[in-house]
């Protein structure tokens, strides 16, 4: 497994700084900036400057999830193909039937991420700075220990079973640590989360969207639990911030752009971008009339679903028409100056938790499961459930698998939806018959990070 960070010289790339006040707020950061191995982490200044490489981790690998996850899914196409093809994620970083723009999932960024945040963690841990409050230390831990835990759960998601690595290393790569089962790899994140949890408690951090807040934490630990299938947890951790009064759904209307702007009034965690250091995946969705690749539009079949007033409703915005490729374009990251946010955590996304959470209990909760999507129907404008109702548990999780769709369209959920949700052989087997192997529900290893490290092995039973 090759990690890409050497800790001679952390490239600090992040657009902002964390000021040694420690404000909640992203400002100018020359992107030349470097922290030599010697001196890395020696105070609190340091320290905040080293979290600042966490984040510009993050903001990559996030545009890569994204990019993964939408061309391995059903949503976008192919500008040049025009037809819905589910491609077979390959193990040297491309795919078959689609574009080879994946890099595997971007599997070796991750583990840059992890390896800056464990020296952050360990650095910070055993750090004695008279001027280093306690919680300015629990602080800079806790947002280390949630871009970690970020890390680790993408990596479970779409590789299944992976390399758990909580030690710094000067290495180029990393021999002798065998996989870990899927589940403890989710234990390991339940862990950081839990620290995380625990040093923001009873803090004021988390006013600026663009860093991790308690708020993150709750909606990164609901979505968690979806995952283990913990139906009670997840609904409490979601109801922490369905209740939160500060956080409130956008209001869709024509020509809005709430979708192109940084920190909106539903907006939880983002991976902020700027004019200076755009958003990592608009190129791909942008024409090159708008300075982009234009090499994905939006399936031609979802763009119908996204139109249709009884479906998609004022989510349609999320797309628009361009005459000259006479296709659908995702207009969502596309602000002209490049500073489109990529969304990680929002509200919306609480309302489903918990709808889900509420019908798979041993009890399922009908009514209340109604009464969370009908919030995310009657925003989008579209017809709500009636109760008294003649549908089952059953048939409401297919209409919160279908607002997932719709609600967070181009936004990379869909494919994990349908692979935890054991779907992926009736909805992408539809389209590629190698998804009614449950082999191909995880994402192969790249083939470079196996060259790097013969003690790692790939997934799928070879079958890749």
């Amino acid at each position: 497994m090759k990690i890409k960070l050497s800790y001679r010289i952390i490239i600090l790339l992040f657009v902002g700084i964390f000021s040694t006040a420690c404000e909640d707020q992203l400002l100018d950061f020359p992107p030349q900036t470097q922290i030599e191995d010697g001196a890395i982490i020696i105070s609190q200044s340091s320290a905040d400057k080293a979290l600042i490489g966490v984040y510009s981790s993050l903001k990559g690998i996030a545009g890569t999830a994204i990019l993964t996850y939408e061309t391995a899914a059903d949503n976008v196409v192919l500008a040049s193909l025009r037809t819905v093809v589910v491609p077979v994620l390959k193990a040297d970083g491309g795919v078959t039937g689609g574009a080879d723009r994946t890099n595997g999932g971007g599997y070796g960024s991750y583990y840059t991420l992890i390896n800056r945040a464990n020296h952050v963690i360990t650095d910070v841990e055993n750090l004695s700075d008279a001027l280093f409050t306690t919680n300015n230390k629990n602080r800079i831990l806790a947002e280390a220990y949630t871009l970690r835990a970020f890390a680790y759960f993408d990596l479970a998601r779409t590789y299944g079973n992976i390399p758990i690595i909580l030690t710094p290393s000067t290495a180029t790569n990393q021999i002798g640590i065998k996989k870990s089962q899927k589940v403890d790899v989710l234990k390991q994140v339940e862990s950081d989360l839990d620290k995380a949890e625990a040093k923001l408690t009873g803090t004021n951090w988390g006013t600026n969207k663009g860093r991790v807040s308690i708020w993150a934490v709750y909606a990164f630990k609901a979505r968690l639990y979806l995952y283990q299938e913990r139906w009670t947890d997840a609904e409490t951790y979601s109801s922490k911030l369905i209740n939160n009064t500060d956080l409130k759904l956008t209001t869709l209307v024509a020509g809005s752009n709430w979708y192109e702007t940084r920190f909106s009034t539903e907006g939880i965690f983002e991976a902020a971008s700027s004019t200076t250091e755009g958003n990592p995946i608009r190129s791909n969705f942008a024409t090159a009339a708008e300075g982009g690749l234009g090499d994905f539009i939006v399936s031609p079949d979802f763009a119908i679903l996204l139109n249709d007033p009884l479906k998609g409703g004022k989510r349609s915005i999320y797309q628009k028409y361009d005459t000259s490729l006479a296709g659908w374009l995702v207009r969502i990251y596309n602000k002209s100056d490049k500073s489109s946010s990529v969304f990680l955590f929002r509200l919306a996304e609480q309302y489903l938790i918990r709808a889900e959470a509420r019908l798979n209990k041993l009890t399922p909760d009908i009514n209340g499961a109604i009464s969370d999507i009908n919030v995310i129907k009657t925003r989008a404008a579209v017809p709500t459930i009636t109760t008294p109702t003649t549908l089952s548990a059953a048939d409401l999780l297919l209409v919160v698998e279908n607002e997932n769709r719709y609600e967070f369209a181009f936004e990379g959920h869909r494919y994990g939806d349908i692979i935890r949700t054991k779907r992926a052989g009736v909805v992408f087997g539809a389209y590629e018959p190698k998804y009614t192997d449950p082999r191909y529900w995880v994402v192969p290893i790249p083939t470079s990070e196996l060259k790097n490290d013969p003690d790692l092995e790939q997934n799928g039973d070879g079958v890749y």
